[in-house]
């Protein structure tokens, strides 16, 4: 059979064609041999296998294996550009697929236009688009073009499952860690909550649909995602959710169900929140106030709800300052962070502006339609106005800064705590008097004056008292007083017991607080340890040997425990680290969302979950490293593939 063998050549295929033909007559196939045997092919089919036996069997194998090796490494380089391609669409939150992906169609998608144009510069790809191209003009069986939608989600997989495995194995050395959730609803009406494990860091784990949003089933997928990840839940020391009642509820909320898990799971209302609560309060503590921010809201309303006013509006900044971008009014609303502060910022910086678009407006002719509303907004911007707006600029602007502060990643409870007392001192210094009378004679009196309001001078005097302002300075005080500083609530006893561990005047002295030694015994009781003594000595001894590195900041201490290997001799170490792990916000789940409407838009509404969670966590953990050899090992382990990777 050397010629089934080695006759693989198309000259010498037609020579043979007698033959290959076949007979119908036993008779004729001497006279067939004899024919074959002395043809052209016959002898260069015996040729190659005489030279075939002369060579070793060594040989010969180490050409097929190096035709393999050759044949692997192109395989794999074809796959780890097609994974590269795949890796830059997902961190981008670009789609995939397009509407029509046929070859005769002008887009094909984002996924195929990419892997045409890589064709265009690189060998291995374009070798493999002509071998596809090939294969579609010819009846030949067709090759694996690694480029279907199937194929896509199972890349997709394999970079999910990559950038997962770092996070687990950071989670499970850290082995104390937080939980913090959160929930929203996404383009197709369906319920998205973020899972964010704490452990000093924040570390996104997953970003999943479900059905219901009620305790039960949040403590559900709680338990599910643990156990999907090996986790522990007696190694969970915090829980960090919003104020809703199916979050925080004593009963039935999801904090009282982990409890009852884990008794040691502190829940922290997320700060940022806590925060934005206090200035949605605090705007209600005046009917001047009330009427103020009602009238922000008119404003922006009225100006931006029509293009005719909006562009109206913009012409008129242009012609008061033409060599300054345009500002857009800010809307108001009780659930965004600071968006008081950059709606009261936007108005107070373009108010002349806002004035005369409203005066060209009722003195238009023939009149608008809105000429009438537009003088109601006119006339409510009086002295009052003035005054709330000088009022709680200033004040909006410090609670602004730390709402963002609260909001950072690195955020531990002891610097969010520096931050509150901060707060508190920084409103005290606005109360005074001469902060008062500053801004209302430099700013509102001023002000009134450029706008030629009139008013009486009785009316004047009445808001000129600092009532206004003592009251809405007093009522964010009692609110951070309320909210930050727990009143009546044991967890909040709890977290200032460890927020004393932090303090060093309380331990550097020849003398403890018994503030302090109420601490220690309160967390020993609660932690269930009998060291107090020894713990209180460690304390002292830690703030004296380390006192200029110590600080507010907890994560700043086990930084020092850790550079000066003082673990052993500080066992209180995990109190801190405790500490540390505790949730300030849940900015990051927050964060989580952003993404999500960049991912799952309109038209990629039909995302299927599983694909969503893996494309949410590669679009945020873009500073997780991608091993490409890593992925492609996993995709060749899903399941079985004619690929030699």
């Amino acid at each position: 059979f050397s010629c089934r063998v080695f006759l693989n050549e198309e000259k010498h295929m037609f020579l043979q064609l007698g033959w290959t033909i076949g007979l119908n007559r036993w008779n004729k196939a001497l006279q067939k041999l004899k024919e074959h045997s002395g043809s052209e092919s016959h002898m260069c089919a015996v040729v190659k296998w005489n030279t075939f036996q002369k060579k070793s069997l060594e040989a010969v194998l180490e050409t097929g294996n190096l035709q393999s090796q050759a044949a692997q490494d192109k395989e794999k380089q074809r796959s780890r550009e097609l994974i590269s391609i795949t890796l830059y669409l997902v961190r981008q939150g670009m789609s995939f697929r397009g509407d029509d992906e046929t070859s005769g169609s002008r887009n094909r998608g984002n996924f195929l236009e990419l892997v045409e144009l890589f064709g265009k510069y690189d060998g291995v790809i374009k070798l493999h688009l002509d071998g596809l191209k090939e294969t579609l003009e010819s009846n030949k069986r067709p090759l694996v073009s690694l480029l279907s939608n199937r194929r896509q989600n199972d890349i997709i997989k394999a970079l999910g499952i990559a950038v997962r495995r770092p996070i687990k194995a950071e989670i499970e050395e850290s082995e104390l860690y937080s939980i913090l959730i959160d929930q929203t609803t996404d383009v197709s009406h369906m319920e998205q909550v973020s899972f964010v494990v704490r452990y000093v860091h924040n570390m996104q784990v997953k970003v999943c649909n479900i059905q219901s949003t009620s305790g039960e089933a949040l403590e559900n997928l709680v338990l599910d995602v643990l156990k999907e990840n090996n986790l522990k839940m007696d190694n969970i020391k915090g829980q960090g959710y919003d104020g809703a009642a199916n979050m925080r509820g004593h009963y039935k909320g999801l904090q009282a169900r982990i409890l009852r898990h884990n008794p040691r799971a502190l829940y922290v209302h997320c700060q940022a929140h806590c925060l934005n609560l206090v200035l949605v309060e605090s705007a209600k503590s005046n009917i001047c106030l009330v009427t103020f921010f009602n009238l922000v809201e008119k404003l922006y309303a009225f100006i931006g709800n029509s293009s005719k006013r909006h562009t109206a509006f913009i012409e008129v900044q242009k012609g008061m300052q033409p060599h300054q971008r345009p500002v857009e009014l800010q809307k108001l609303s009780d659930t965004r962070w600071a968006c008081r502060e950059r709606a009261l910022k936007s108005l107070k910086k373009v108010l002349p502006a806002v004035m005369k678009s409203l005066e060209n407006m009722t003195q238009e002719s023939p009149p608008d339609p809105s000429a009438g509303d537009a003088a109601i907004l006119l006339k409510n911007i009086n002295f009052e106005f003035f005054l709330c707006l000088e009022i709680t600029c200033p004040i909006f602007q410090v609670t602004a800064v730390a709402s963002d502060a609260l909001q950072q990643k690195d955020m531990d409870l002891a610097a969010a705590y520096k931050i509150v007392e901060g707060l508190l001192q920084t409103l005290e210094h606005c109360r005074s008097e001469e902060e008062f009378e500053k801004s209302v004679d430099t700013e509102g009196r001023g002000k009134c004056q450029q706008s030629l309001l009139r008013l009486v001078q009785a009316l004047l005097m009445t808001m000129l008292s600092p009532q206004v302002c003592y009251v809405f300075v007093d009522s964010i005080t009692q609110e951070l007083q309320k909210r930050f500083k727990g009143v009546d609530n044991a967890t909040w006893e709890t977290l200032n017991a460890l927020h004393c561990l932090t303090v060093p005047e309380n331990w550097t002295s020849a003398t403890v607080p018994p503030k302090a030694l109420q601490a220690l015994k309160m967390l020993c009781q609660f932690y269930e340890t009998d060291d107090q003594e020894k713990l209180k000595t460690e304390l002292k001894v830690f703030h004296n040997s380390y006192l200029e590195s110590s600080s507010f900041s907890v994560s700043s201490m086990l930084s020092v425990i850790k550079e000066n290997n003082a673990d052993l001799v500080f066992p209180m170490a995990g109190l801190l680290k405790t500490y540390a792990t505790l949730p300030v916000s849940t900015a990051t789940a927050e964060r989580s969302f952003s993404k999500l409407k960049l991912v799952k838009t309109k038209l990629r509404s039909l995302c299927k979950k599983d694909r969503l969670s893996d494309l949410l966590l590669l679009a945020i953990k873009k500073e997780v490293p991608i091993i490409h050899s890593e992925v492609m090992d996993i995709f060749r382990d899903m399941t079985n593939r004619k690929l030699l990777l």
